[in-house]
């Protein structure tokens, strides 16, 4: 019996051992993990992931967390990054790793937007050698480099230069100025103005992808139409957390006739309206071409390049592939910086007279409207435009990145295949960086004589705001030359004012922005032309 109890005690005393050990390495590995908020087995967090404005939720974990936070829902892993230091780190210094795309199964695969640049993979087809200069290999990937570089010959910073590309984005601000003075005349007390900012920037985007240009009168255009549908679809696809098979991607291989595969059936509808962005434009563009009445654009030009050596296959699907992802890119951000004009305008009303007076200073004597030639004179709207992207940025969350494989980062393991996110809002309205954050001023990026002082590059808003290492904005150096036209000419234009209730009154308006593609949700303001401005009256 003592050999048998002492046995016993020897049992014991191992799984003691064992288990305080497992504990150990349990606690180690979990210890080397970024830290992150606590899940369940087997399905993690997924039962307390946000449904909408996930970006202050993760701003509120990065707050208690801190900026490099992990969170996993049924064994997938997701970083979020809530400061510049750690993203400048990440996606810029080690991008050869942090560069790639996770599947997006929604979006991506179902959907279809995985043959655009947006969501194009970097999978490895060439592989470096590391070496002392590049410590890791880089990979990439032959579509995601050729979509790139047919980007940047179209709107790259030296196609941006040209007077042609100048001439249609005055084209374009014109039509703009337009349609407001008529919203503006037709509604003296104030309305929502978000069809005709819309119109606006989709017109813009058609003029210089397709050369497709929207008539002045049209509310129903049907180009106009598709791209909308398709906007709608890609927001709503790509929005984290909406479809349970981004999070399960087996779910789609389930057929759409099953019960609950919902999901299905609504990516079958967004397909084809994604489908009819990519084909109807450009055949449209390409019959133009052959009739000899195209006005030039992207996809002309790449057109005439190619045909060349021969239009193949091959080569008119990736320029409908490119030519959508520029569109897609550009039609609902430059909508939402424009109503965030309108709503920050009536809501700052002593920012609006500053930066008319900048504006007065200029152009008054010339009775003109701005143009880009006048930028560096107008450092005050410079800034105002910067204060935009920080304020609410089109896109607070961006878009996922996929790391490429295990990496260490102060002393956090990130494992291979982890999704890895940018939290852009926070990292905007980090206090250490900007002084009261939440206060719309365009002057902290000026200096004591009223010029634009020389930023911090993690001070700089379009740091953050136009994407991130290798998959910055290609298109960023169009959209910042229009948006800064765009914002000079309706503040030259218009005096845009908080609108009147039933009474006469000024009502507030209400500050709410979410979606994927955020932007303001419903408000109202009123229109006022400015006197003595050529181009509106």
């Amino acid at each position: 019996m003592f050999s048998t109890l002492n046995l016993s005690a020897l049992d014991v005393t191992a799984l003691v051992c064992l288990t305080g050990l497992a504990a150990v390495v349990i606690y180690r590995k979990r210890s080397l993990s970024p830290p992150g908020p606590h899940g369940w087995p087997i399905i993690g967090n997924a039962l307390n992931l946000p449904s909408s404005k996930y970006w202050l939720t993760y701003d509120r974990w990065a707050k208690k967390y801190g900026d490099v936070i992990q969170f996993t829902s049924f064994g997938e892993r997701t970083v979020i990054l809530s400061s510049a230091k750690a993203v400048h780190d990440l996606f810029e210094l080690r991008g050869n790793i942090y560069s790639d795309r996770p599947p997006a199964p929604m979006a991506g695969e179902l959907v279809g937007w995985n043959k655009g640049l947006g969501y194009a993979r970097s999978l490895p087809d060439t592989l470096s050698t590391p070496s002392s200069e590049t410590p890791y290999p880089v990979r990439s990937n032959a579509r995601f480099r050729i979509l790139r570089r047919m980007f940047q010959d179209t709107v790259g910073p030296q196609a941006c230069r040209t007077d042609d590309l100048k001439a249609l984005q005055e084209r374009a601000r014109d039509s703009l100025l337009q349609r407001l003075l008529r919203a503006g005349q037709a509604e003296p007390k104030g309305g929502d103005l978000n069809e005709e900012i819309w119109q606006a920037a989709g017109s813009f985007m058609l003029l210089v992808t397709y050369g497709y240009e929207v008539p002045l009168d049209s509310h129903s255009d049907p180009l106009v139409h598709i791209v909308e549908r398709a906007m709608e679809g890609f927001s709503r696809a790509s929005e984290p957390g909406a479809f349970w098979v981004d999070y399960l991607p087996l779910l789609r291989y389930v057929p759409a006739w099953i019960p609950g595969a919902k999901f299905q059936r609504e990516a079958v509808v967004l397909n084809a309206e994604r489908e009819r962005l990519y084909v109807e434009p450009y055949q449209w563009t390409k019959h133009r071409m052959q009739s000899g009445t195209m006005i030039p654009s992207m996809v002309s030009g790449l057109i005439s390049s190619k045909q060349e050596t021969g239009l193949h296959e091959s080569d008119e699907e990736l320029i409908m592939a490119v030519a959508a992802s520029l569109f897609s890119g550009g039609a609902d951000t430059t909508h939402g910086t424009l109503n965030s004009l309108l709503l920050a305008m009536s809501l700052y009303p002593a920012i609006q007279t500053r930066a008319q007076t900048e504006l007065d200073a200029l152009l008054s004597t010339e009775a003109r409207l701005p143009t880009l030639d006048d930028r560096p004179h107008l450092p005050y709207i410079d800034g105002l435009m910067k204060e935009l992207w920080r304020w609410n940025p089109s896109v607070p969350l961006g878009l996922a990145h996929r790391v490429a494989e295990d990496n260490v980062y102060r002393g956090m393991e990130i494992k291979e295949g982890t999704t890895i996110y940018a939290n852009i809002w926070s990292i905007l309205h980090d206090e250490e960086t900007y002084l009261d954050p939440f206060v719309f001023n365009p002057s902290r990026y000026l200096n004591a004589e009223g010029n634009l002082r020389k930023l911090d590059k993690l001070e700089d808003p379009s740091f953050v705001a136009f994407g991130l290492g290798r998959r910055i904005c290609p298109g960023m150096h169009l959209a910042d030359a229009t948006m800064f036209l765009y914002i000079a000419s309706i503040l030259s234009a218009f005096r845009i004012e908080k609108a009147l209730d039933c009474k006469g009154e000024p009502m507030d308006p209400v500050v709410d922005y979410d979606g994927f593609i955020s932007k303001p949700k419903s408000f109202k303001c009123r229109l006022v032309p400015r006197k003595g401005f050529a181009g509106v009256q």
